[in-house]
């Protein structure tokens, strides 16, 4: 993880043979050039964090790959049992384009997309830099443990994911200026972009369920 910082725990995901514990962090150094335009830049969209995993908290860290947006279309329609092998094959149906370590990264992203919360207004995005980068709201007040027990004052971190494995579409590159706006206009009226800090309540309930989520306040308050 050289020249990483902001890094976070993510979690530990069971497998079959070893089990990957996750770190997620930034990367300040520039990536390579990506010849694919519909993968989303590093800080930017699935790919705003980096994610390195290893088998044992005293070994070397690896870093996965970027994330496509294949692999989080092809991950929705297939069950997988980690195995712990980050260069094992996807036995799946239909075939998932790529190894483990792929269909790791892309369950990651939808996990982090999904699940990543705070406190309405705790975060905000710094406009002054480019590409704007997700910061801590300075003036931000975090209310007292009752008020908090409340799903309007809670907030996704991240956009959703659409249904083309992105936060944003992305036309062809054949297209040309005129053609890629009225193509990418069409996509943001079908499927709109959602707001990156919207809040819980706006979220698809499963059926039978009033909200997507529920809370509960346990223990020292």
């Amino acid at each position: 993880m050289s020249g990483a910082s902001k890094l976070n725990l993510f979690g530990k995901i069971y497998g079959t043979k070893m089990d990957y514990w996750v770190v997620s962090g930034v990367l300040g150094h520039v990536e390579e050039p990506n010849a694919d335009s519909s993968v989303e830049k590093r800080g930017q969209g699935v790919n705003a964090m980096v994610y390195w995993v290893t088998d044992n908290i005293l070994n070397d860290w690896i870093q996965l790959p970027e994330c496509k947006p294949e692999y989080i279309v092809a991950a929705r329609m297939i069950k997988h049992v980690m195995t712990g092998d980050l260069n094992a094959s996807i036995d799946s149906n239909p075939p998932f384009p790529g190894k483990e370590r792929h269909f790791l990264r892309a369950q990651i992203a939808r996990i982090h997309h999904a699940t990543d919360l705070a406190p309405k207004g705790y975060w905000t995005m710094d406009e002054e830099v480019t590409p704007p980068v997700m910061k801590q709201d300075e003036e931000f007040a975090l209310p007292p443990t009752e008020e908090l027990n409340n799903l309007e004052l809670w907030a996704n971190t991240y956009a959703e994911i659409n249904q083309g494995g992105r936060t944003a579409h992305a036309a062809p590159d054949n297209l040309n200026e005129e053609d890629r706006e009225a193509f990418l206009a069409e996509m943001n009226e079908k499927e709109p972009p959602t707001e990156r800090f919207r809040i819980l309540q706006e979220q698809t309930p499963m059926p039978g369920l009033e909200f997507a989520w529920v809370k509960k306040i346990v223990g020292d308050q």
